[in-house]
């Protein structure tokens, strides 16, 4: 969740702990009594709002879990939207440092939870960037990756999905795509967002960070970070790693004079994405919609000194509309 966004806690507590000053990452905030009520109250609704917004895609055309594990459960977002998106059926064992009813204890920081089986989808939500705070920026980073990839190999079926959700600050989603690279390097696969497979380009320059949002109730939205991982990713020809022309926008719209720019993340890289209001035509209209998030083929361009340059001859595609809540 960034700053900018939480329009309801600024302010409390908790929010100035976790998004403020951060004096509370790393400690156990969630058994005081007052800070476990805010994390309810103020976090964890925008934490099932990001999760359901990231289900919604990735399991759009894909069967659902039959079982799946909560790492680091906390006041029990992740399992209140498992069960929202795929029923109060769905077998969910949470895992928390704090013990409680229903609750595998655990510290996931130095040890794997005592569970029996695999899971097909693992989340852990808000939690990586609260380990190892204590270290090094590199180190870190690599403790963290080493965890992810032990969670990987002691708890994930095979053809299952890890789901992992960070605030949407910039060192937290700067460091959660240092995870990201590191974890390619070990074999494990993207699902979503990323359709690039080499090194994370928004780690180029100190200022860019990755990020994406959903609506919530009175125009406010919630930004997070995240990543969908598989020990072998499987996907459609419709996301072809293949496919230059593929995009996930980055960046909300940039409406400049003469021209609206939006950055897309695709196959080939991160690029500006530009059309010239004097390019505008029936064709290419779908990109004054596109907006963080969008999945969208767009094409052909041309590679010009601001990125890639739209015609009237551009076609865009929606390919994954954007998440819309329930009424």
């Amino acid at each position: 969740m960034s700053a900018a966004r939480a329009r309801g806690g600024r302010g409390s507590a908790v929010h100035e702990g976790l998004v403020g000053a951060r004096k509370l990452v790393g400690t156990p905030y969630l058994a005081s009594p007052t800070l476990r009520d805010e994390y309810a109250r103020e976090i964890a609704p925008r934490t099932e709002a990001a999760l359901a917004r990231i289900l919604e895609e990735v399991y759009e055309a894909v069967a659902p879990p039959a079982r799946a594990i909560d790492l680091g459960a906390g006041t029990g977002a992740v399992g209140r939207a498992l069960r929202a998106r795929f029923g109060e059926d769905l077998s969910v064992v949470a895992v928390d440092l704090l013990a409680g009813p229903g609750i595998v204890r655990a510290d996931l920081a130095s040890e794997l939870p005592a569970v029996d089986g695999r899971f097909d989808l693992v989340v852990a939500a808000h939690l990586l960037n609260e380990l190892f705070v204590d270290r090094s920026p590199v180190e870190r980073v690599e403790l963290r990756a080493r965890r992810v990839l032990d969670w990987a190999k002691a708890l994930l079926a095979t053809g299952g999905a890890m789901v992992l959700v960070e605030p949407a600050l910039r060192r937290t989603s700067r460091e959660l795509l240092a995870v990201r690279d590191h974890l390619l390097a070990e074999g494990l696969a993207v699902v979503a967002p990323c359709f690039w497979t080499g090194p994370c380009p928004a780690l180029a320059r100190d200022r860019d960070w990755c990020h994406d949002a959903v609506p919530i109730a009175n125009g406010a939205r919630v930004d997070y970070s995240y990543l969908v991982l598989r020990v072998a990713a499987s996907r459609s020809a419709a996301t072809s790693f293949s496919d230059p022309s593929l995009f996930r926008i980055v960046s909300d719209p940039m409406i400049e004079k003469g021209r609206l720019r939006l950055f897309g993340c695709g196959p080939a890289g991160r690029h500006p994405l530009v059309r010239l209001d004097r390019h505008v035509s029936p064709s290419n209209a779908p990109f004054d919609t596109l907006h963080r998030g969008s999945i969208t083929r767009v094409g052909p361009t041309q590679l010009l000194g601001d990125g890639l340059r739209l015609s009237t001859e551009s076609v865009v595609q929606l390919v994954h509309p954007p998440y819309v809540p329930a009424e």
